[in-house]
């Protein structure tokens, strides 16, 4: 290791060597990968010295550490040190708080870092202390560590320094501003005539927000706006105002100062003072400030702040291009009962069309009192693609009757649309199974995709003779049934389906189900169909078993690097005590996802030698491994008794 005395290297490793060291590293013994940290901190690439870093997180000692903050001569050592105990997170905070009282000036300033990076609220009391270090950069960290800890009892503490030198002064500006408490904007009103700290100060106002920091820098731009950049101050007056509950009163000549930017500004003055005047409430400038605002390239569908509390637009906004009928379609979602429905359903015919507007859409449907919402409903669910009207669902029960009456008056409606809708409304399984049973079986497999989801419909339907006279066409289908259904029962003739014919869905039934008769099968599409060998893999780990398990220990031993990955990430799944000596032996493995799963295995298993393993998975150079291997030793996880495998639960038959 380097110490206080060593200088640093002539020149910093390459990439290509770097690259080569981090893939022997899971195979190095302790000590060499500490001299291997210090050689990997000094690359310029930020991922190699990340994973490095994480490295030292890991392995370093409290002692190391300290020695690294020590290291005048070696200042990436010195870097490196308090990074790590950044990325430690709290386990670093008792000894920050002891580094606190280092007599080295450098080491203190260190350890305020730490807590800054931290914001534990225990170091409040602490920081304050620090307030009165003789050393002007201990207190000017200490000042912004405080405001971060967003405890407005320090107001007070950090007042005097408004008086102090720049340096400490803008601290405190910075500080006030992240604290967010309202007793300092009268203080930091009175230095937004500063030349220096005055910008600093607006800002710190514009973070607290209300009535009174609205106020004060209303005043302010209007007495110097000749002299002040408009983007600036006037964006910080839209976030003001937008943040307000209600529209405040406007000082004397504001409106008017706005509406003078509208034209002949620069754009981002042009579209703060739009959001201003649209803020401030109802005018006879709305029309100009919204022509503004909707011009604006960086606007989305998402409802702008500054037209939160406007739902008086929303008729206007409704009859609007896409863009503008998405913010109106928010504000009647926003404020229900405010908005006419004739505009709000006006709006509704053109949301098939455009898949931006069925989110806003739907939830303005959501919030609607209105006689005709279930004529709306019905209508936008017809206009909708099959795949588009899942999130119409919730309403259609919420609105069950409404709807059913609509469908009644309705005579143009596709007999799928029909008999889906029916189910959907709440008509009894009997009489839905009965009506599919009648439909030709292209349609039946069109309305079953759309009430997969209704299991005491899929129940009551004869997929034994559906799979005996088509299997082709019924047996992927009646796959995905069995699965959200827990229909076991078409086990056996899926089994029989697949042991001619295998396919993905197939396969993937037998594990969701845990059909340990399938076993055999599953077994025998590993040697006979390459293709599904991946499904097949990760289903016998959902099933386990002792054959599953020696099967999957096989292919982790000897298939390719991409089944193996699988291989190992399926056993860890239904791995048992046994199995822990391959996992131990894979520590060391190439690829990460194999170091994962050895780190979930060999935590569930709990004995010495495989602590001892998992203890080397601590300072893997891959953050996700060494993560889960520290928590793991260290209790904060539970164990993982099962694992989230490639070929997981789907969605539905929507997907």
């Amino acid at each position: 290791m380097a110490t206080q005395h060593a200088a640093p290297q002539a020149a910093p490793p390459t990439w290509d060597e770097c690259m080569e060291l981090l893939a022997r590293l899971p195979a190095l013994p302790l000590e060499a990968r500490v001299e291997a940290l210090e050689t990997l901190v000094r690359n310029p690439s930020p991922g190699i010295r990340e994973r490095a870093l994480r490295l030292g997180a890991a392995i370093l000692t409290d002692e190391q550490l300290v020695d690294y903050l020590r290291n005048d001569p070696d200042a990436v050592l010195r870097n490196a040190g308090l990074e790590i105990f950044k990325l430690r997170g709290g386990r670093s905070f008792p000894l920050a708080v002891r580094l606190l009282k280092d007599p080295d000036v450098d080491v203190a300033l260190q350890a305020v870092l730490i807590l800054d990076h931290l914001r534990d609220p225990r170091a409040l009391g602490t920081l304050r202390t620090v307030l009165e270090h003789p050393d002007a950069n201990v207190v000017q960290a200490a000042i912004v560590a405080i405001g971060k800890l967003g405890d407005a009892r320090s107001v007070p503490d950090l007042l005097p320094f408004l008086a102090a030198d720049a340096w400490l002064q803008m601290a405190a500006v910075q500080a006030l501003g992240d604290l967010r408490a309202p007793l300092a904007v009268a203080p930091l009103a009175a230095l937004l005539t500063d030349l220096l700290v005055g910008p600093l100060a607006a800002e710190g106002m514009a973070r607290i927000g209300g009535a009174r920091a609205f106020r004060a820098l209303a005043i302010h731009w209007l007495a110097f706006r000749d002299q002040l950049e408009d983007d600036a101050m006037l964006g910080l007056l839209a976030h003001v105002l937008e943040g307000l509950p209600r529209p405040p009163t406007a000082p004397v000549g504001l409106r008017e100062a706005l509406a003078a930017r509208l034209a002949g500004s620069a754009p981002e003055a042009r579209l703060a003072a739009a959001r201003c005047l649209l803020a401030l409430g109802r005018s006879e400038l709305d029309g100009e400030a919204l022509a503004v605002l909707a011009a604006d390239p960086g606007e989305g569908e998402a409802l702008p702040s500054a037209l939160a509390r406007r739902s008086d637009l929303a008729p206007r906004l409704l009859e609007g291009p896409a863009r503008q009928r998405a913010w109106g379609l928010w504000l009647c979602a926003r404020h229900p009962g405010r908005v006419p429905a004739a505009p709000l359903y006006a709006a509704l015919d053109g949301v098939a069309d455009e898949p931006a507007l069925l989110a806003p859409a739907l939830a303005a449907l959501a919030r609607l009192r209105d006689p005709d919402v279930g004529r709306a409903l019905l209508d936008l669910y017809l206009r909708l693609a099959v795949d588009d009207r899942g999130g119409l669902e919730p309403l259609l029960a919420r609105h069950a009757e409404a709807v059913r009456a609509a469908l009644a008056a309705r005579r143009r409606v596709e007999p799928v649309d029909r008999l889906v809708l029916a189910a959907l409304l709440g008509e009894p399984p009997q009489d839905v199974a009965m009506a599919l049973l009648v439909l030709p079986a292209p349609q039946r497999l069109l309305a079953l995709a759309q009430l997969g989801d209704l299991a005491p419909v899929v129940r009551l339907l004869p997929w034994q003779s559906w799979l005996e006279e088509a299997p082709e066409l019924f047996a992927p289908l009646a796959a995905e049934v069995a699965c959200r259904a827990g229909l076991r029962g078409l086990l056996p003739a899926l089994r029989r389906r697949a042991s001619e014919q295998p396919s993905p869905p197939l396969l993937r039934a037998f594990g969701e189900l845990r059909d340990r008769d399938s076993v055999p099968l599953l077994l025998a599409v590993l040697t006979g169909w390459p293709e599904l060998r991946p499904i097949a893999l990760e289903s016998l780990g959902r099933i386990g078993g002792p054959a599953a398990r020696a099967a999957l220990a096989g292919a982790a031993r000897e298939g390719t690097a991409e089944e193996a990955r699988i291989a190992f990430r399926a056993l860890s799944a239904c791995a048992a005590e046994e199995d822990d000596t391959l996992f131990r032996a894979a520590v060391a493995h190439p690829d990460w996802y194999v170091r994962l799963s050895c780190a979930d295995v060999l935590g569930r298993f709990a004995r010495p030698e495989n602590l001892s393993a998992l203890a080397r998975l601590a300072g893997d150079p891959v953050p996700a491994v060494s993560h889960r291997a520290l928590s793991l030793l260290e209790g904060e996880e539970p164990v993982p008794h099962s694992s989230p495998l490639t070929g997981a639960r789907r969605e539905g038959f929507r997907a």
